[in-house]
């Protein structure tokens, strides 16, 4: 049963690099566009932002994922990893807004590069009967990641300054690369005949597009979280807005083991659907907190809900292709992350013009209720075929 552990040394060391790479990387997401008002910016380029890393990060996948099909990926995960730290050693040498921007493309096509490999990567090293429960265990470096370092980078940029904020991410990022030393990646696969590249096929793996379509719609609801929570609080008077981060990131990482399991054991379906209505819930709790309790209780059903669905959809997503396929379909979940977050500031923006936060959030929970319905139909369709093959 020594081939059935899930938590090796490599397994450890890429969740360390994984962790520190997403720490070093969000930090930096509430600061950067202060930074660049603070160097003259106009508030359309302060939206570009967000939009030119998405740029980078979506066209460099589909390279990166016909790459991985019959390549090594650590060479790849430590390359990426080193090109995150040095692009963010630039950011405090760039005065000139044109030359900030142009270096968000470059910055999100190594993100890109960097989330790719190291997800296929794990893959590799996750016994194949466990995968659902292994690839939980690897997505709390992702998820926990993603949602503390914000505060963390908010810290540090008010207790001390842009540039402390800016070499704390470098060092992460050093330290995720030596991490990466001591993961020994698997035994060379034989390798395949593939397809020639073509751009268009590789942007989005075809057999994965359910989850990822359902990628897209959850993310509208951490979109809006990580857009406007804080201004939230600010209006409501909320002065421990951190707790929702804290409690929610406690609670995804608490509950990974079980919901593992139950996805290996029962499939996406069960879990996806249940998990979707928490989140739900935890979005129109939000919308009416008033005080720390009811922001706890809203951080508990979004820690137990959302922080459920992203793993399951990850590993539904790399089931779904045959192993060589692993790097493209890993390459399509988070290029359809990073669109629904896009989508969700650009669109949930221009609303905030309109309509109060607290409407915001209510709408934006509608999505996993979509997630839920679409999820539900897949099972009665899937049940369906099984009947006929059956009979």
């Amino acid at each position: 049963m020594k081939n059935q552990r899930i938590f090796s040394k490599p397994f450890i060391f890429l969740f360390v690099s994984n962790f520190l790479v997403f720490i070093g990387f969000d930090m930096l997401l509430p600061i950067l566009p202060a930074y660049l008002l603070s160097i003259n910016a106009s508030t359309i380029q302060v939206g570009l932002v967000t939009t030119l890393f998405t740029i980078g990060a979506v066209l460099i996948r589909p390279f990166v994922g016909y790459y991985l099909i019959d390549n090594q990926r650590k060479s790849l995960a430590i390359g990426a990893s080193a090109a995150l730290m040095i692009i963010t050693m630039l950011y405090p040498f760039l005065n000139f807004v044109w030359l900030f921007l142009l270096l968000r493309i470059f910055h999100g096509a190594a993100w890109g590069v960097s989330t790719t490999a190291n997800s296929t990567m794990v893959v590799d090293l996750i016994p194949k009967s466990r995968l659902g429960e292994g690839m939980g265990y690897f997505s709390i470096s992702t998820t926990v990641g993603a949602i503390i370092s914000p505060s963390i980078g908010i810290l540090i940029y008010e207790s001390f300054s842009f540039d402390v904020l800016i070499w704390s991410s470098v060092v992460l990022s050093l330290l995720a690369v030596i991490s990466l030393q001591f993961v020994k990646a698997s035994p060379k696969t034989v390798k395949r005949e593939k397809q020639p590249f073509r751009f268009l096929d590789m942007i989005f793996e075809r057999e994965v597009w359910f989850p990822a379509l359902l990628t897209v719609i959850t993310t509208l609801g951490f979109g809006a979280v990580i857009t406007f929570l804080v201004l939230f609080g600010k209006q409501k008077g909320i002065d421990h807005i951190f707790l929702f981060f804290l409690i929610n990131a406690t609670v995804a990482t608490l509950i990974r083991p079980f919901t593992g399991k139950w996805y290996d054991k029962k499939g996406p379906w069960s879990i996806i659907i249940v998990s979707a209505m928490l989140g739900f819930l935890s979005l129109v709790m939000l919308s009416y907190a008033s005080n720390d309790i009811g922001l706890i209780i809203a951080a508990i059903l979004f820690g137990a809900g959302y922080g459920t669905v992203m793993p399951c959809l990850q590993t539904w997503t790399v089931q779904k292709v045959s192993e060589e396929k692993s790097g493209a379909a890993n390459a399509t979940f988070f290029s359809s992350f990073d669109v629904g977050v896009g989508v969700s500031a650009f669109v949930l923006g221009i609303l905030a013009e309109w309509i109060s936060l607290e409407m915001i959030f209510r709408i934006v929970s509608l999505s996993f209720i979509v997630v839920a319905v679409l999820v539900y139909k897949d099972y009665l369709k899937r049940e369906k075929v099984e009947k006929y093959i059956n009979f």
